[in-house]
């Protein structure tokens, strides 16, 4: 009779936790860039501060989410706590990160990403490419949720900015490649290691990191060059606004990474950014 108590208090405390778990909400990331791995001209890294800050949202419920970028003007400022470049005096180049809008159907593993490219917003869909998670034993508490850490290889495409003339010449187009910045777009195996929460019942991340027995709450690539974190999460979350993307030029990722190929040759000869931007400031 004992054993039948204990097993009955067992399964009934299994049941208050399945149903304590959320299942909607918000979470807000920051992401942290060390922009200095991107950079290869020495002294372009001194205009340009070693780390570049920008914040994240994730709406969620159980069958979609969305993924999106912070305005700008409510995201952390660039230059803050950037432990090195861009606080010396003269010109300062400030990196825009193009705007991110991923909305991901979690019933039909269907993602839609809303990019702006040139002068070009494409809408790219396509299917989610099943990631081999390698979960570990290890935990640690990331925004008041205590997270398991899983492993994963991915190919990324690795984009690394250089030239002569110290990044002086970004942008110009005079006929001279001594003064201009170059830019390459490479594959690279890069590992990577993301915590994630049981907290939360949903199969959700940021960008197209899913696929976890619950919301991946941190993102680490290669060591530390991108980090996407948590900083906060809440049941309270604008619902109406969790829609798919519809406007924009529909490609999948194959083509508009062949569009991102004819945007670095075009940066190689000195032509525009695409959707990432750079403002100069005179110190």
């Amino acid at each position: 009779m004992k054993k039948i108590s204990i097993a009955l208090l067992v399964g009934l405390f299994a049941f208050v936790a399945a149903n304590a778990q959320m299942k909607e909400g918000k979470i807000v990331y920051e992401r942290k860039i060390n922009m200095w791995k991107m950079i290869t001209d020495p002294e372009m890294r001194t205009r340009i501060p070693e780390f570049r800050t920008s914040e994240f949202e994730l709406l969620f419920n159980e069958q979609s989410s969305l993924f999106r970028s912070v305005p700008e003007d409510e995201a952390p400022d660039p230059f803050a706590n950037s432990g090195g470049g861009g606080e010396r005096g003269g010109q300062r180049f400030m990196f825009r990160m193009p705007e991110t809008t991923i909305f991901t159907d979690i019933n039909t593993q269907m993602q839609y990403e809303s990019r702006p490219l040139y002068e070009k917003t494409f809408l790219i869909v396509d299917s989610l490419k099943p990631l081999k998670w390698k979960i570990s034993e290890e935990t640690k508490t990331i925004a008041k949720h205590l997270c398991k850490k899983a492993t994963t290889m991915i190919t990324a495409q690795n984009i690394r900015f250089g030239g002569g003339g110290g990044g002086r010449g970004m942008g110009r187009n005079n006929g001279d490649s001594a003064n201009r910045s170059s830019a390459a777009i490479t594959p690279k195996e890069t590992e990577v290691v993301v915590w994630y929460t049981e907290d939360i019942a949903a199969s959700v991340g940021p960008d197209n990191y899913v696929g976890l027995p619950g919301a991946i709450l941190e993102v680490d690539m290669d060591n530390g060059s991108n980090v996407t974190s948590a900083k906060e999460v809440t049941t309270k979350y604008p619902k109406k606004e969790l829609v798919q993307p519809t406007k924009g030029d529909k490609i999948n990722k194959a083509q508009f990474q062949d569009e991102m190929k004819k945007l670095m040759e075009n940066m190689q000869r000195g032509g525009g950014m695409g959707g990432m931007r750079i403002r100069v400031e005179n110190n």
